[in-house]
């Protein structure tokens, strides 16, 4: 299916929900949290003026494909879910009561990616997430690889991502778009890969 990218950052805010639903389908920890998270984090990631992106829609059906984000501070973007302390206190509260391991989980994360960044000049590739009819044929390659494009044309140097071990789809097409695996960590439940690339 042909498509073509927009930056995420101009997205129209009655498709920020395709976005979170198409999220959804990812099994990392934000999806754990729920949908309530997913569609908060992305509506405060398409305002954050530092973290940029792209998604992509197709030609023909206007659909949603796919997406992609990065920032140079991903923690801020986590951090941000806890902005409006009587919605976070709330949602929060659910899934501690139905989902724990999700709760105890998010708390080992948000420690973790405190230390992910090593250097300045550098933005982590957050996400890039295909909707499951339109993957096999290279759009999550693509996605990321605007990421690199972008990152290059703001002066960043370096980008880095994480990708669990169990996904390698994700990872093939990471390391096709020239990352090297510099580590393999635990986080949590998650076994992960620590890749970067030169920008």
């Amino acid at each position: 299916m042909s498509h073509i990218l927009h930056p995420l950052g101009q997205i129209p805010p009655n498709l920020i929900p395709r976005i979170a639903e198409i999220h959804m389908g990812d099994a990392g920890l934000l999806s754990k949290l729920g949908y309530p998270f997913v569609l908060r984090y992305f509506e405060n990631a398409v305002k954050d003026k530092r973290a940029f992106g792209f998604y992509a829609q197709g030609v023909e059906t206007g659909e949603i494909l796919g997406f992609s984000l990065a920032s140079p501070e991903p923690s801020l973007l986590t951090s941000k879910l806890t902005e409006d302390k009587g919605w976070f206190i709330r949602n929060i509260f659910k899934v501690v009561l139905t989902r724990p391991m999700a709760f105890f989980q998010m708390v080992i994360s948000s420690v973790t990616i405190r230390g992910q960044m090593y250097e300045p000049n550098t933005i982590e590739c957050v996400y890039f997430t295909v909707d499951p009819k339109s993957r096999g044929q290279g759009l999550g390659r693509t996605l990321q690889r605007a990421l690199m494009d972008e990152g290059r044309r703001r002066g960043y140097k370096k980008i880095y991502a994480s990708v669990e071990t169990w996904n390698v789809a994700s990872l093939k097409a990471t390391q096709a778009n020239g990352f090297k695996i510099i580590k393999t960590f635990r986080e949590g439940i998650y076994f992960r890969h620590r890749l970067e690339s030169e920008l």
